[in-house]
C-alpha cells in the first residue's frame, strides 16, 4: 500500500521530518561535521529537545545503509539492549538510536560498551544533558560528541514556510508567530504540533489574533519548561503535597514531572532534602529510605526507577512530620552569627592529644557519661559565657519517634520543653 495514501493524516511533525540535510534547519555546524564522515561511527548528540537529533540519526542510517533501531532510555533497559545485540547475529551491524541516553544508569550504559567497541552496534545517543556529567567516561571515549543548538526565529520561519508548502496551515501575523515560537521553547516538534492544533480550529475572525491563540493554548497543562516557571511550580507543588501529608496529590505531581521529562535524580535530591527537613526525627526511617532509594535509582535507572520514587514519595507523604531539626540548626546558626565573641570552648570539652595540651588543662575534669546511670549526668556543655542561661535550639514535636526523644530529653534535662502550640493549632 502506498505511503501517500495516508499523506495529510499523519502528524504534521512526522510528515515534515527531514529526509536529508537540506531541510534540517539550525544545525549547520553539526551537519558540516556529519557530511565529512567517511564511515559509520558512534555519536553522542546533545542539546535541547526538538532540535533534530532523532532526524539526524535516521538520516545517518540511510547514508550508512544500516538497519535503524530506536530505543528510549525511559522505557527500555538492559533486556532490550541484549535482545538487540542478539539481533545483530542475523542482521549484521545495526544503528541504534538511544533517546535520552542520560536516563540510563551506569550499569545500563555499561551493557552497550562491548557491542559498540566491536562495531556490532553503531550507537547514536541523544541527550539534553551535558554528556560529561551523565554519561560514563568509557562510553564517551567510544563516541564523537556533537552539540545541537536551540532553534532561532529564522529557523522556525523556514520550518513554517516548509509546512505551508506541504499542508494547508493558517496564516499567522508576526505577534501570533512569535507567541507560537515562545511557547514551543525552541522545540520544532512542539512548534509543528501547535501549528497542527491551529490548523484544526476555525478562527473566530478571518484569521487568528494573539488573544485567541493565547486562549487556545492556555489549557496545555503539560507544557513544561525545565528551566522556567513550570519546572519550579511543579516541583514546589510536589514537595508541598508531601509536606502536607497528601500522597495522592504528591503522586499526581510526580507523574507530571516524570511524564514531562524531568531528571529523576533532580526529583530524588529534593526528596532526600525533604526527608530530613520535613520528616526528620518524627520517622527515623525517612532519611534511611531516601539514601537507599538514591543509591538504587542511580544503579537501576528508568523506567523501573519510577517505582522507587513512588514508594519513597508515598512513605514520606504518609509518615509523621517534624521540622524541629531543620529549625534547630537555623536557629543555632543565627545565634552563632550574633554571638561569636561568647563561644569559647570550655577546657574540659577540648581535645587533649598530647601531654602539652593536657598541661594546659584540656579535657581536665571531663566526666565520661557512660560511667553513670542511664549514660547521663547533669553537666553543662555550653561555652562559659552561656552557662548561666543556655539557649535551646531543638524543640521536638509530639509526633512519631520524635515524641520518644522529647520525653527522654524532658526526663534528663530540667526545664527542657518541646514545641508549643496555641489553641488554634499554630506554632507559638
Amino acid at each position: 500500500m502506498s505511503e501517500n495514501l495516508f499523506r495529510g493524516e499523519e502528524p504534521l511533525a512526522s510528515e515534515l521530518r527531514p529526509k536529508d540535510f537540506s531541510s534540517l534547519f539550525g544545525q549547520e555546524k553539526a551537519i558540516e561535521t556529519l557530511s565529512r564522515l567517511k564511515k559509520p561511527i558512534s555519536l553522542l548528540l546533545y542539546g535541547p529537545p526538538g532540535t533534530g537529533k532523532t532526524t539526524v540519526a535516521r538520516i545517518m542510517s540511510q547514508i550508512w545503509k544500516l538497519p535503524f533501531r530506536n530505543l528510549n532510555a525511559v522505557s527500555s533497559g538492559v533486556k532490550e539492549i541484549k535482545e538487540l545485540i542478539s539481533e545483530t547475529d542475523r542482521l549484521g551491524r545495526v544503528l541504534l538510536f538511544l533517546d535520552e541516553i542520560h536516563r540510563f544508569s551506569s550499569s545500563q550504559q555499561d551493557s552497550l560498551l562491548d557491542a559498540v567497541e566491536t562495531g556490532r552496534i553503531v550507537l547514536i545517543g541523544a541527550t539534553t544533558e551535558n554528556p560529561a556529567f551523565r554519561i560514563n567516561k568509557a562510553l564517551i571515549s567510544r563516541c564523537s560528541l556533537l552539540k545541537f543548538f536551540e532553534l532561532k526565529k529564522g529557523d522556525f520561519l523556514k520550518i513554517y514556510e516548509r509546512a505551508k508548502s506541504m499542508r494547508t496551515v493558517p496564516e499567522l501575523d508576526p505577534d501570533c508567530f512569535r507567541y507560537l515560537i515562545d511557547i514551543s521553547n525552541g522545540d520544532a516538534r512542539q512548534f509543528l504540533n501547535g501549528l497542527e492544533i491551529l490548523s484544526s480550529i476555525e478562527p473566530m475572525e478571518e484569521k487568528f489574533v494573539l488573544d485567541e491563540i493565547k486562549e487556545i493554548f492556555s489549557s496545555n497543562v503539560l507544557r513544561y519548561d525545565r528551566n522556567g516557571e513550570d519546572h519550579y511550580d511543579t516541583i514546589s507543588a510536589f514537595i508541598k503535597s508531601i509536606r502536607g501529608s497528601d500522597p495522592d496529590a504528591a503522586l499526581l505531581y510526580l507523574a507530571i514531572l516524570l511524564e514531562s521529562g524531568e531528571d529523576p535524580l533532580f526529583i530524588m535530591r529534593r526528596l532526600a532534602i525533604l526527608a530530613s527537613e520535613d520528616v526528620g526525627n518524627a520517622s527515623v526511617y525517612g532519611v534511611q529510605l531516601a539514601a537507599s532509594t538514591f543509591s538504587l535509582l542511580e544503579k537501576i535507572g528508568m523506567p523501573e526507577g519510577r517505582i522507587l520514587l513512588s514508594q519513597l514519595t508515598v512513605f514520606l507523604a504518609s509518615c509523621p512530620k517534624s521540622n524541629a531539626s531543620y529549625l534547630g540548626i537555623d536557629s543555632a546558626l543565627d545565634f552563632v552569627r550574633k554571638n561569636q565573641s561568647s563561644l569559647k570552648i570550655p577546657l574540659k570539652l577540648r581535645n587533649a592529644p598530647t601531654s602539652i595540651h593536657k598541661k594546659e588543662g584540656n579535657a581536665r575534669d571531663y566526666r565520661y557519661p557512660h560511667n553513670y546511670q542511664e549514660a547521663f549526668l547533669q553537666e553543662n556543655y555550653f561555652p562559659e559565657d552561656l552557662q548561666v542561661n543556655p539557649p535551646q535550639f531543638y524543640f521536638p514535636e509530639d509526633r512519631g519517634h520524635e515524641k520518644t526523644l522529647k520525653d527522654r530529653l524532658k526526663h534528663l534535662w530540667k526545664g527542657f520543653v518541646g514545641k508549643e502550640y496555641s489553641e488554634s493549632g499554630e506554632h507559638r
